[in-house]
């Protein structure tokens, strides 16, 4: 007798070789080689959008089919079945800025839907066709073509995906921050700047005043085309599509490590005057005697004598 396969080891989108035992009016019940027969609804009989009314129209007994575990409970010891092969990609799977090969399998006035192997056929609009404006999605594909796509939404609540024939950029608007670094490329210069090209949908711009913290007259004196240098984001506007640039370091992070490198105090001129009298009237003490608290009295001393020296200075 043949070893039957325990359900316990059958997982979801198996894929199996059965033999219809019987035919029912609400599907059939398939030999997959497991402990008990696995059961096929008949919403599940018929690849492709066709409906099936009757399940004899479809199926008899005896019939070798092939099908794929769509889910499994153990407990009841049942094995649903599907004739419609299941997505390659789960929505999980689906990230933004991912690249597949996908075939096109219907075309509108506004787009095109591709099958990607995802749970969902996504949607190339027209504008993210080409480069270039195209009038009608049906100049460029029909039904049937294969072509390269890339991800630009998928989300599962909405039961969306969003599908490009564009190339995204490698660097997102909603990636871009202020403050944020690029190595980028010159790709234009002008008398009043030079754009960079830093991996977003459009190049930034460094405006002259940006190039050095001294005065720039010309920014070809300071960059050249293809030149390749480093820049910081210091304003993004989206909805203009613009980018702002300097070349110009981070003046809070310096200061910042200056302030925190430094541990000199800085005594006042009036601070100086009383510590110049006061080692004039006292034999010199160590050098952290300065931060030792002054008592009242002689404070008034060091004072009275300040006063003194000052007035026999000035005669």
């Amino acid at each position: 007798m043949t070893e039957r396969t325990p359900i316990t080891s059958i997982k979801t989108k198996m894929k199996f070789e059965g033999t219809v035992t019987k035919v029912e009016l609400a599907g059939a019940r398939v030999d997959i080689g497991a402990e008990r027969d696995a059961f096929l609804h008949i919403s599940e009989l018929q690849p492709g959008r066709a409906v099936v009314s009757r399940v004899a129209d479809v199926l008899k007994d005896g019939d070798v089919i092939t099908v794929w575990a769509k889910q499994v409970k153990p407990q009841e010891g049942l094995v649903l079945l599907t004739r419609i092969e299941p997505p390659a990609l789960e929505w999980s799977d689906l990230q933004r800025g991912m690249k597949l090969t996908g075939k096109i399998v219907k075309v509108e006035d506004f787009g095109a839907f591709v099958d990607i192997g995802a749970p969902k056929d996504g949607l190339v609009p027209v504008s993210a066709m080409a480069k270039t404006r195209v009038d009608k999605p049906s100049d460029l594909v029909k039904d049937g073509d294969a072509i390269t796509v890339w991800i630009t939404k998928a989300s599962k609540k909405e039961n969306r995906i969003g599908l490009s024939m564009v190339e995204p950029p490698a660097v997102d608007w909603s990636d871009i921050k202020v403050g944020q670094t690029f190595n980028g490329k010159v790709t234009r210069v002008e008398n009043f700047g030079a754009f960079v090209d830093i991996g977003a949908e459009r190049e930034g711009m460094v405006h002259v005043s940006e190039m050095e913290a001294g005065y720039v007259s010309r920014p070809s004196d300071v960059v050249k085309v293809g030149q390749e240098i480093e820049v910081r984001v210091i304003e993004i506007n989206p909805k203009k599509r613009q980018i702002k640039l300097t070349m110009k370091p981070d003046m809070t992070e310096i200061h910042a490590e200056e302030d925190t490198g430094s541990n000199e105090v800085v005594l006042t001129p009036m601070q100086l005057a009383f510590e110049a009298a006061r080692q004039q009237g006292q034999p010199a003490a160590p050098a952290k005697s300065t931060k030792t608290p002054v008592k009242r009295d002689e404070h008034e001393d060091i004072f009275a004598r300040t006063i003194q020296q000052h007035r026999a200075t000035n005669g």
